[in-house]
């Protein structure tokens, strides 16, 4: 086997001038040729729609936004471990109005101020207590 590859190789070695430029010029025929007829054969499979994504021609149910204005007051979060819940929203004679939750720090930055907060409702993992999912803090200024 090694005799082959060195006879070969000693044949690819002693190609110059003339020859060698015809033999490159064939390869690149050859190998021009056999790109084309495969692009050709790859073409129809190509041109062919692909199938259209399926959407949801009907409306989805758009989630109201709920305001709710009380004082921001930190709950031990070992009351709801599934849920990860800190805070609760409180009126002035303490009862709860919501739990809330955020997805940034903006119920640690407002917790004991008066404040309306604006967001979605949803329900904790136990699927009956609801939860206000907070966007939006708008703290009450001492004169109002």
């Amino acid at each position: 086997m090694s005799n082959l590859l060195k006879n070969s190789y000693d044949k690819m070695e002693a190609i110059k001038g003339k020859r060698l430029a015809y033999l490159l010029l064939a390869v690149f025929v050859v190998f021009t040729i056999i790109g084309l007829s495969v692009g050709y054969l790859m073409s129809p499979k190509l041109s062919e729609d692909e199938t259209p994504v399926q959407t949801y021609s009907g409306n989805l149910p758009k989630q109201e936004k709920t305001e709710a204005s009380g004082k921001i007051t930190y709950v031990n979060p070992e009351m709801y471990p599934m849920d990860e819940i800190s805070y609760s929203l409180t009126d002035s004679s303490g009862k709860d109005i919501y739990l809330l939750s955020a997805k940034d720090n903006k119920l640690e930055i407002s917790e004991g101020l008066y404040v309306k907060v604006v967001g979605t409702l949803s329900k904790l993992k136990d699927g009956k207590t609801p939860v206000l999912l907070v966007e939006e803090v708008i703290i009450n200024n001492v004169s109002n």
